[in-house]
This record gives structure tokens, C-alpha cells and sequence, in this order.
């Protein structure tokens, strides 16, 4: 996946008309930023020299030399990876494989790629920030529904273990209630492949009206979750047909949860060996039993 094409597609119903215009020409015409000048570009548009400028700077970029840039280094990245060899992402529906083999093959590039692209957004700051917040937290609500349910409920096991008082369902009404109940100085995170999802938005609302820290943990885009939450982590992965159901966007989320737990854990190790000892030894005992 290009992480450039993800941003733009990211921030398309956003965009102004003219930067919109700008933005269908550079996902059907990426080689062109490389062969013409800008002035060049406004006319094969049907845009302004000034459009490019803004659409650079909407989508994160200073300008339309440092998105250059950016498409030139992930073109190398791309092209390093491909000599490597190995799976390559084929988008099918489940019902147009041929053989156990393609199955396997494009479920293993999906999976690998979606962690991949998800480790290049990877924003240090804001994973710091993240982490200070939750192991200051005196209390932590994490959330998901549907499939990003699975990468809140493993979170929520490993912050079980090193003893921090975390709070997990899969019952909506149950984190009414235990929405109900946050406050200042607690922490709600929020799994969700769609930023859309009237529970998750609910959920979020209210915390934010109690004061709570947020943190999402979701797709790249602009929405009212990641504009409103105080910390957002970034999970993307390769588009499928929806009728082929979500798979590696979970691969995408476990891998920040390992990450995050582990950042968790080192920061605050002094405080948490006893318990990562302590359940080491209650499992051991009982698997040599």
C-alpha cells in the first residue's frame, strides 16, 4: 500500500473543489510529478499553480517538493521490497481463488503489509504521550466493536497482568455504564475500523464530556474520532473487497497493541516486574502440574 495514495484518499471529501481536481490527477498520474513542472501540472489539471501548493499542505506535506519526496522514497521502499520476492497482494473476493496456496499466499501479504504500512505511520511523539497518559491513568477504558474488539480485548489482558486497573466488554450497555463513570484523570481508548460507528462515537462523546483522556486507535483519515480524541494511533492496511470480510486491519491493530503494551511496560518497569513474575510463575507452575 502507498501511504501517500492512503492520505490523499484519507482526505478527499475534505478537499476543496480545486484540490480535489489536483488529487484525481496525482492517484491516476503519479509518474507525471516527476516529468512536469508545476506550471505544467496546473494546466494538465485544469488547476492552479496555487492548488498544488494547498493540496501538498492539506494532506500533510509542505509542499509539492516534499511530497515528491515522499513518493520517490516509497517508490525505492517499494521496490526493495519486491526484490526480495514472496507474496504479493492480490485483491480478490473470497469466492475468486483458485487454490489453498493463493488463499494462503495473499492472506500472508495482506497481513504483513498491513503491519508494514501501519509501522510507517508510526508517530513517536504521539506513541510517547499515549503511553504517560495510561500509565498515569487511575483508570483505563478500552473499547472496540466487531473485529477491533479483538486488539481492545488482548490489550486489555496484557494491562491485566501487569496489575492496572482496566476495564473491558463486549456488552454496549455495560460500557454505558462504565462510560457513565469516567473522569478526569482516567483514560478511555477506542478501537474502530470505522470512525463512523454510532457506538463507539457515543461512547466517545461521553468521555469526552466527562473529561477523560482519549485515545484511538484507528484507520488514517479525518473524522470527528481522530480530530476529537487527544492521542490518535494510526492502523492501516490493504483494501479488499468488503464482502471478503476485515482480516488484516486486526494484524494492523495487534501490532500497535504489542507496541504500546511494551512501551507500557518499559516505562513503568520498576513498578510492574513483580506482576510479570508473579503471573510468570503462576502459568509455569501450572503448565509443569
Amino acid at each position: 500500500m502507498n501511504i501517500v495514495s492512503e492520505k490523499i484518499k484519507s482526505h478527499y471529501d475534505e478537499l476543496p473543489t480545486s484540490e480535489r481536481l489536483v488529487a484525481d490527477f496525482v492517484l491516476e498520474n503519479k509518474d507525471a510529478l516527476f516529468q512536469h513542472p508545476i506550471k505544467e501540472l496546473a494546466t494538465m489539471s485544469g488547476t492552479t499553480q496555487a492548488a498544488w501548493t494547498r493540496f501538498a499542505q492539506a494532506i500533510g506535506y509542505d509542499g509539492l517538493k516534499d511530497l515528491k519526496n515522499a513518493y520517490y522514497a516509497e517508490a525505492n521502499t517499494n521496490l526493495a521490497q519486491a526484490d526480495k520476492g514472496g507474496p504479493k497482494v492480490s485483491f480478490k473476493d473470497v469466492n475468486e481463488y483458485t487454490s489453498l496456496q493463493s488463499i494462503a499466499d495473499n492472506i500472508c501479504a495482506t497481513s504483513v503489509q498491513a503491519v508494514q504500512t501501519t509501522y510507517r505511520l508510526f508517530d513517536a511523539g504521539t506513541f510517547s504521550e499515549a503511553v504517560t497518559r495510561i500509565v498515569n491513568a487511575k483508570q483505563i477504558q478500552v473499547f472496540g466493536v466487531g473485529t477491533a474488539s479483538v486488539a481492545a480485548y488482548d490489550l486489555y489482558c496484557k494491562l491485566l497482568r501487569i496489575h492496572y486497573n482496566a476495564v473491558f466488554n463486549h456488552d454496549h450497555h455495560m460500557n454505558l455504564m462504565t462510560i457513565s463513570q469516567i473522569g478526569p484523570g482516567d483514560v478511555a481508548i477506542f478501537f474502530s475500523d470505522n470512525a463512523k460507528n454510532t457506538e463507539i462515537m457515543q461512547l466517545f462523546n461521553i468521555a469526552k464530556e466527562r473529561e477523560a483522556a482519549t485515545i484511538a486507535v484507528t484507520k488514517l483519515g479525518n473524522n470527528a474520532l481522530t480530530t476529537g480524541c487527544d492521542h490518535v494511533l494510526f492502523a492501516t492496511s490493504p483494501e479488499i473487497d468488503k464482502k471478503s470480510g476485515i482480516t488484516s486491519s486486526r494484524f494492523a491493530q495487534l501490532f500497535l497493541v504489542d507496541t504500546l503494551y511494551t512501551a507500557i511496560a518499559n516505562r513503568d518497569y520498576d513498578n510492574i516486574k513483580g506482576y510479570l513474575r508473579d503471573s510468570y510463575d503462576v502459568f509455569h507452575n501450572t503448565a509443569r502440574d
